[in-house]
């Protein structure tokens, strides 16, 4: 049989190298995780919901907004970093599904940890114990 020329082989190989670079430059390994399933993203939107309600809701807890606010610049400091872009956060900020979703994880926390609906002292009660615990959403309020 007729063996190829060794340029024509070179030729070849380097196709092989550019399409295998190519592949591994898009790899699942570079694909970011769906914003709706990225933990710390979801657990500090979903602490910062719970700490807004404990302050709503709680005359003695205040949230400590310029905490607030730095933790919110750290968020986006973090999401920029992972490489998720200004437009789908904003998307995924405002989508009602979404939205949807996250009120309903932080109703059920506050139920799994006694709040009543209308009731200040449950709300204030759990606003003091994640105080205490230097949880995220204690990190988030203070109390006199």
């Amino acid at each position: 049989m007729f063996a190829p020329s060794f340029s024509k082989r070179l030729h070849v190989g380097r196709a092989v190298i550019s399409v295998v670079v190519s592949l591994a430059l898009v790899s699942p390994m570079h694909a970011l995780t769906p914003l709706n399933q990225e933990q710390h993203i979801n657990h500090s939107l979903i602490s910062a919901g719970i700490a807004d309600q404990i302050r709503r809701h709680c005359s003695t807890v205040n949230a400590r907004m310029l905490r607030a606010l730095q933790k919110a610049n750290d968020l986006e400091k973090y999401a920029r970093a992972k490489g998720y872009q200004e437009a789908d956060v904003k998307a995924f900020l405002k989508s009602p599904v979404e939205r949807k979703r996250v009120e309903g994880e932080i109703d059920a926390f506050m139920v799994n940890n006694g709040v009543v609906h209308g009731n200040e002292a449950t709300y204030c009660s759990l606003g003091r114990a994640e105080i205490k615990k230097g949880s995220l959403i204690g990190q988030l309020l203070w109390s006199w």
